[in-house]
């Protein structure tokens, strides 16, 4: 019988830095909590300057890895309410970060910027969809263009492509990962060359119902890639 196998993402260099970093402070504080030392009024961190200045620095990584509010950031600020002096407390902040390092190193990040950004990318066609309905056919299909290739980025970078690519390029290396097949693949170019025309002024290559169709398969692309992490 196999073992349980862990899977982690491949993160793109800037996730890659602020792992590197929790887990430069992660040794750092398993450092700091051996700093306790014994006194007549028992064992204590003696160490302020270092023990603050490891405290800053897990205070500043875990609010813009994970963001100020999010469980990371809140279960941070619950251990550190009290002052922070002795080694069993700094093991606490510790035990922190390894979850957080694993959060992170595991998709976790990834699949909560998936969320947010379908919640945006929602409402950008939205307006697209009143634009087009108004009549507005050239502004509603550059607003999908907009939403469908930052959505190929984003997806090129959870597969650590380059995402500096052009959006059709993206799509051609997504297909070849296996992100998705080739019948995706050419729903995806042809919303492209919607999007294309419509960016460098051939509007007479579309219609209002093109445009139609365009918002509306974007819209369940997105709901099929970025809705569920």
């Amino acid at each position: 019988m196999q073992g349980n196998v862990t899977v982690r993402y491949m993160l793109n260099p800037k996730y890659q830095r602020y792992a590197d970093r929790i887990n430069n402070l992660i040794s750092e504080g398993q450092s700091v909590a051996l700093l306790e030392q014994p006194s007549e009024i028992g064992p204590y961190i003696q160490d302020r300057v270092q023990l603050e200045a490891w405290l800053t620095k897990v205070h500043n990584i875990i609010e813009s890895t994970f963001g100020v509010g999010r469980p990371q950031h809140q279960k941070l600020v619950e251990l550190t309410q009290r002052e922070i002096s002795h080694s069993y407390q700094v093991n606490s902040i510790v035990g922190l970060l390894i979850g957080a390092l694993d959060d992170l190193e595991n998709g976790f990040l990834i699949g909560q910027e998936f969320i947010i950004a379908a919640e945006v990318f929602d409402a950008v066609l939205e307006q697209a969809k009143h634009l087009n309905q108004a009549g507005y056919k050239d502004p509603a299909a550059v607003l999908a263009r907009v939403v469908l290739e930052d959505s190929l980025k984003r997806l090129a970078r959870e597969e650590s492509l380059d995402d500096s690519l052009n959006a059709a390029r993206i799509n051609d290396e997504l297909r070849k990962t296996g992100k998705y097949a080739q019948p995706q693949w050419r729903l995806v170019q042809s919303w492209l060359d919607i999007g294309n025309a419509a960016a460098h002024g051939r509007f007479d290559e579309y219609s209002r119902e093109d445009v139609e169709r365009l918002i509306n398969d974007v819209e369940r692309f997105i709901a099929a890639y970025f809705s569920s992490p």
